[in-house]
């Protein structure tokens, strides 16, 4: 891995990026790596305030933790910010950790999208079940074109959760919407998925309007349950999936 910064990224950047793709991968053993400011000076030819902010930012993501005259150690998967974007973008690109992510996010999705769904038939706005149709119109009129109707498939599903009316659930939107816009770059897309369950959008948001929770929430429970399917259909039959860019 270069030392030398990515186009637009400065250099505290640019070591937070490569320690936490080293801390993702397994490079660096939690509890057992220290990360001594000196060494890092060193190796990014950074200055001793870019390192300090880098290591903070880790910090931030509970990917690290300092202690005075011990340097800098990591810290075990489990204390780690899961839902921060940029670890996000982290896990996904790395093979060990991309499946696990995308089974966990199947499983948060099953857990949380069917009651947004049925709060959303309870709270939404004229305005929010207008932007849901938006984005199935918009999916339906780019099945040509993956990556933008991707875009409103994802697009949709954040929309839904904000429209639940509930604070936590809207907190969540950027990184559930960052997590399927990988997932469907790394599954639906190999066999067409994302074409096939446009409908159930539709369906969800025909359910919103008529303000019937129930139906809205079964609805829900159907289109995971097809995406799981084409999943677990992929997973067997793929011997390996080409990641995204992050």
């Amino acid at each position: 891995m270069t030392n030398a910064p990515k186009p637009g990224h400065n250099i505290t950047q640019h070591i937070v990026d490569v320690l936490g793709r080293r801390i993702v991968a397994g490079e660096m053993a939690p509890g057992k790596t220290f990360l001594f400011e000196q060494d890092l000076i060193d190796e990014f030819g950074a200055s001793r305030n870019a390192v300090r902010e880098a290591v903070k930012t880790l910090a931030g993501k509970n990917l690290v933790v300092s202690a005075r005259k011990k340097g800098t150690s990591v810290r075990p998967p489990e204390d780690w910010n899961l839902l921060d974007p940029q670890m996000i973008d982290w896990m996904i690109a790395d093979k060990s950790t991309n499946k696990g992510l995308i089974k966990a996010l199947s499983e948060l999705r099953q857990i949380i999208e069917p009651e947004a769904a049925a709060l959303a038939a309870q709270r939404a706005t004229s305005t929010q079940i207008l932007r849901l149709f938006e984005c199935y119109e918009q999916m339906a009129g780019n099945t040509r074109n993956m990556e933008k109707s991707v875009h409103w498939d994802a697009e949709f599903h954040s929309v839904l959760l904000e429209a639940s009316g509930n604070p936590l659930l809207r907190s969540l939107a950027k990184a559930v919407e960052k997590l399927l816009r990988s997932n469907f770059a790394l599954f639906t897309g190999a066999n067409q998925g994302y074409i096939r369950n446009i409908p159930d959008h539709l369906w969800i948001a025909e359910a919103i309007r008529d303000r019937d929770p129930e139906l809205a929430r079964q609805r829900a429970r159907d289109l995971l349950t097809k995406n799981e399917r084409d999943i677990e259909e992929l997973q067997r039959t793929l011997d390996e999936v080409a990641l995204p860019e992050t």
